[in-house]
């Protein structure tokens, strides 16, 4: 199909398909994942080898890597971080975090505490009605979110995991 018929028909040449691409004169920029926001975990061995942290009543998964809690006071997302193990993570995994968690809040659905609780709708239910759960992941991260609906209080606790520690016991 020419040119024009493609623009007509909203279909363009796809860039693998052009000629400076094809012979080399323009590099095809690499293409980043996907991730994918789904209401089932699978992942369920992260949570297999776990370690109690001192002065902590809950166990914590030992391939977490950091966690956030944010809350939306009305006008805006405030976050702090959290890194119960202590260790130091390594700079490329902080860069996926990172990008994760940036993209995350960019969505509509985190515009506002209501448009979330609108968007719970497609998350996990838990026992609690103002609590929902979220899964994704990312090239080297295990990801879930636990949404909180409830106004005045955190309403998303996003919690990393490393993949190549996940199944490792220490």
């Amino acid at each position: 199909m020419d040119e024009a018929l493609r623009d007509a028909a909203h279909t363009p040449l796809p860039l693998a398909e052009w000629d400076a691409v094809k012979s080399g004169h323009l590099k095809k920029s690499a293409e980043k994942s996907t991730c994918y926001l789904v209401q089932t975990c699978t992942f369920s061995e992260v949570f297999k080898h776990t370690y109690k942290p001192p002065m902590q009543l809950i166990e914590r998964p030992v391939s977490e890597l950091a966690y956030s809690r944010s809350d939306y006071d009305g006008y805006r997302w405030w976050t702090t971080w959290h890194n119960e193990s202590g260790k130091k993570t390594p700079p490329e995994l902080v860069k996926e975090i990172d990008e994760f968690q940036n993209t995350l809040f960019k969505l509509p659905a985190f515009k506002t505490l209501e448009t979330m609780k609108r968007f719970c709708r497609y998350a996990e239910t838990t026992s609690d009605p103002t609590e929902f759960n979220l899964y994704s992941e990312t090239a080297h991260l295990y990801i879930r979110i636990r949404l909180i609906t409830r106004f005045r209080d955190y309403n998303a606790y996003i919690y990393y995991y490393d993949k190549a520690a996940a199944g490792e016991e220490q």
